[in-house]
Formats: C-alpha cells, sequence, structure tokens
C-alpha cells in the first residue's frame, strides 16, 4: 500500500505518503462586531480560523458543523461557503497539501462565546486556544493560510465564492 491513515478514526481524508501528508480540510469564519475568531495551539505560534478534517462521505458543510460542535461545543449554522483554498507548505516535518473549504458560519444568537476574548476549546484536553481579533490586527499577525490576512476584510463585499492556490 502507498499511502496510509495516520490518525485513529479512520475516516478523515488525510493522508501520508513518505513526507508528504494530503489533507481535506474545512474551516469556520465566524465574525461579530469587526472581528474574527481564530485558534492556535501551545506549540504554535500561528494562527488559523477554528476546522478540521472531513470525513469520507461527509459534505463539507456537515463537517464544519460537526467539527465546531467538537471544539466548541456550539450547534453553529453555515451560512455560505467563501473561500476554497489549495494550499502547500511544511509543517512539521512534513510537506502537506491541503485543500480547504471556508464557510462564514453563525454561532447562536447572543451566545457567551461572542463575550469571551480568549478561551480554550474541548478538543484535545484543551490544547486549542481560541481569541478573538479585530479585522485591524490580521495584516501583522502570523495567519494561515496567508490570504486570509487581507480578505476577511473584504469577506462580506465579496460576491460568489473565491478560489485561492498558495505554494
Amino acid at each position: 500500500m502507498v499511502s496510509e491513515m495516520t490518525t485513529a478514526d479512520n475516516n478523515n481524508v488525510s493522508y501520508d505518503q513518505n513526507n508528504n501528508k494530503f489533507n481535506f480540510r474545512v474551516a469556520g469564519i465566524v465574525m461579530d462586531a469587526g472581528r474574527v475568531l481564530l485558534h492556535t495551539t501551545e506549540q504554535d505560534d500561528f494562527w488559523n480560523l477554528p476546522g478540521g478534517r472531513v470525513k469520507l462521505n461527509e459534505t463539507t458543510e456537515a463537517a464544519i458543523v460537526r467539527e465546531m460542535m467538537e471544539e466548541l461545543g456550539v450547534q453553529v449554522e453555515a451560512q455560505r461557503l467563501a473561500y476554497v483554498s489549495e494550499d502547500f507548505f511544511e509543517y512539521d516535518g512534513l510537506k502537506y497539501h491541503e485543500v480547504g473549504f471556508y464557510y462564514i458560519i453563525t454561532l447562536p444568537e447572543a451566545h457567551k462565546l461572542y463575550s469571551e476574548i480568549e478561551f480554550n476549546g474541548l478538543e484535545d484536553n484543551g490544547k486549542l486556544i481560541f481569541r478573538w481579533f479585530s479585522l485591524d490586527e490580521l495584516e501583522q499577525m502570523e495567519v494561515y493560510p496567508v490570504f486570509l490576512r487581507k480578505e476577511l476584510t473584504n469577506l462580506f463585499d465579496a460576491k460568489g465564492i473565491k478560489h485561492f492556490i498558495q505554494k
């Protein structure tokens, strides 16, 4: 067998082959009052949108709803698909080829997470750190994929789905 699944859950669409990894990811864009919700881990020095891997035979919309329930314990609503990204990068000694679907999502109205500035997620014993950032801060931050730094400020003016390829 040339490739193998690398996670405990064999339904995730993520494969390792030699020093390469393919990852099929969904992410949620939660905006509120000029802010966006991002997350990081204790060992990382960058931020990204919350989300995770798509499972085999799962739609990307269902995947983002499931991932937010797993990470935040919140039933979100997927509004629309905003971006599709093909991202090529190195992380943790592996060369990644990641295909990402980025959805605008909403938390339930007046949810308590809107008033939290920073908090820990539920997965991995709380190792995911979530924080709200103003859109003005993004350009000066390490945010991946890189296109998000500028695109999120124009998110609601955009028509249709934007596609990005980043090598």
